[in-house]
């Protein structure tokens, strides 16, 4: 009778316990939210207890679904993605493709059609569902659902917003030259144009830093290259602040005079091209 009891004993322990872990937004509570600009459109989904579901646009570029959890995943693994029918309709269930799970906080990145699917199934009333093994001990089975409950409710929004984004993104305005006559430092109309698309991330987009470097061709003694490389900056932060863009913003500046030429300084097209200044943005 021991000998059984303790062979009963050995035989539980032994045993691997798994379980489910459900992670959903209550239909009580599930909500979506839109977030416009005309750089940047975001529509969230809170999930609870787990973190949110989020849909980017970045203007120039492409839908694309992001899944953020409040405990980050430690390793890279596996995560499947079904749609599933809420348990109002009728059964179904549609797998629609195999992930890598990353790293972090943000273990789901989803760009180009897969997005648009994902859209497309929260559209139709259907419940995009992940599924993957815990991070621990890859014992537990844990799904998280993204709730279509309320999409249909802020999904015209989100569209709206994307329609009237801006056909670039700040990638295309990042690093902008601004060329200038020789001996001059004031901005002409062509120029001016150049520095438009700037200021109109710059307003909208306050981490945005604005970097000036300022260039001169080799005709003249350096120190006066040096000079007119610096009035030459002025010109531009003059125009940058006469349109609103935050002095703040416009956090470093430096005048090289014609210590940094990008073309021969002893033809006429290579002069042309030395006489600039470098406008780069980049996030803080």
């Amino acid at each position: 009778m021991s000998r059984l009891f303790l062979l009963l004993i050995s035989l539980c322990f032994s045993l691997n316990v798994h379980s489910v872990q459900r992670f959903y937004s209550p239909v009580d509570v599930s909500e979506w939210q839109v977030f416009s600009s005309s750089i940047q459109c975001d529509m969230v989904h809170k999930i609870s207890d787990y973190g949110e579901g989020r849909f980017v646009y970045s203007s120039g570029g492409e839908l694309a679904f992001q899944l953020h959890s409040l405990e980050p995943a430690r390793i890279n693994s596996v995560t499947s993605l079904s749609s599933i029918a809420p348990f109002w309709r009728e059964p179904g269930k549609v797998e629609l493709a195999e992930l890598t799970l990353s790293k972090g906080n943000m273990p789901v990145y989803v760009g180009g059609n897969l997005a648009y699917k994902i859209f497309y199934e929260l559209q139709e009333g259907f419940d995009p569902t992940f599924h993957y093994k815990d991070w621990a001990g890859f014992d537990d089975d844990v799904y998280v659902t993204v709730s279509s409950v309320n999409f249909h409710r802020v999904f015209g929004e989100f569209k709206r917003c994307i329609s009237e984004a801006l056909p670039y993104g700040a990638d295309q305005v990042k690093d902008t030259i601004v060329y200038f006559r020789t001996n001059k430092d004031n901005l002409s109309q062509e120029q001016r144009k150049k520095l438009a698309d700037i200021v109109l991330f710059a307003k909208v987009d306050k981490d945005f830093e604005i970097h000036l470097n300022g260039h001169a061709d080799a005709r003249g003694r350096r120190i006066f290259n040096k000079k007119l490389s610096a009035r030459r900056i002025r010109s531009v932060e003059k125009y940058l602040l006469s349109k609103g863009v935050p002095s703040m913003q416009i956090s470093y500046k430096k005048a090289h005079g014609e210590s940094l030429p990008v073309a021969s300084n002893r033809k006429a097209s290579g002069r042309k091209k030395n006489r600039r200044v470098e406008v780069t943005i980049q996030r803080e």
